[in-house]
């Protein structure tokens, strides 16, 4: 994923000695690649450990991990593979052109995030609840109706229901069978902050979907899936980038699921084959 994005859209969960060793790697992305840790923290003014430190608070195992994904930052930047906003009156010509390569960004940035492990948690919670509860608020709704449309396929008792004075009721009544998958891109939705809390408190396992960092409703998680963080756009072109990143990231999701047990690939097949069977028939 693109480090100098992440660590520029995380400034504001930066302490002071995190933001010198920010605009350090800012100003020196080439150099600092190939430092160690000592020789960043002198240059930065701070100390090895909280260097150290940083580098996990950004998302990556060691700093060696994030020098290297620096190092191939640097290539990337140098062929002008970066993230464009929309302009006013732009040409259609160039609008096509810079969709798809924001597109191939946000999709790079987010598959580079994925964790084997964290997808093979998030299959088992699926495979052992009976019931899956599935929450998304606005733009986000859209990934959770994606969900219960791929779900629902392989015969899951998959719900998505918004009223909270339904699934509350649904909650309590299936707590030892049920699983809770909520959407959020900034993590920092009220309503499902508030069920996560209920679901927490009944003992009900919850899966999120945010954006990568620390956020509250990802804390609250015990599977937490995240994408790319989104540059802020003038005209809202990241928002659409941002839900480009939450169709990959359950597309991967189902893909692991099918592939865990075969009966999922022939259900695929059986449905797929009446939906057309329906369709020569009656269109």
């Amino acid at each position: 994923m693109s480090v100098l994005s992440h660590m520029k859209s995380m400034q504001r969960e930066m302490s002071a000695a995190e933001k010198k060793i920010y605009g350090f790697i800012r100003e020196n992305s080439e150099k600092a690649s190939s430092m160690t840790a000592n020789e960043i923290a002198e240059a930065a003014g701070t100390s090895a450990p909280t260097v150290v430190r940083f580098s996990k608070k950004m998302g990556y195992s060691s700093l060696t991990d994030l020098k290297i994904e620096l190092s191939a930052e640097t290539i990337q930047e140098r062929n002008n593979n970066t993230y464009s906003d929309v302009d006013h009156d732009e040409p259609f010509h160039s609008l096509k052109n810079k969709l798809a390569s924001n597109a191939r960004f946000t999709i790079d940035e987010t598959t580079a995030l994925f964790n084997e492990k964290d997808f093979i948690e998030a299959c088992k919670l699926l495979e052992e609840k009976e019931f899956c509860y599935v929450l998304g608020i606005g733009a986000s709704n859209l990934a959770a109706m994606d969900i219960v449309q791929k779900w629902s396929r392989l015969g899951k008792n998959i719900i998505s229901e918004p009223d909270y004075n339904t699934i509350l009721p649904q909650l309590v009544l299936h707590e030892k069978e049920a699983v809770i998958w909520l959407v959020s891109n900034s993590g920092l939705t009220s309503e499902l902050i508030a069920l996560a809390e209920t679901a927490k408190d009944l003992g009900i396992p919850i899966i999120t979907l945010t954006q990568f960092g620390q956020n509250p409703l990802a804390k609250l998680s015990d599977v937490c899936l995240q994408t790319s963080r989104p540059t802020e756009a003038t005209y809202r072109s990241a928002a659409t980038d941002s839900i480009l990143a939450q169709f990959i990231t359950v597309d991967l999701l189902f893909y692991v699921y099918i592939s865990r047990n075969k009966e999922n690939a022939e259900k695929i097949y059986s449905t797929r084959a009446i939906v057309q069977e329906y369709r020569k028939k009656y269109f």
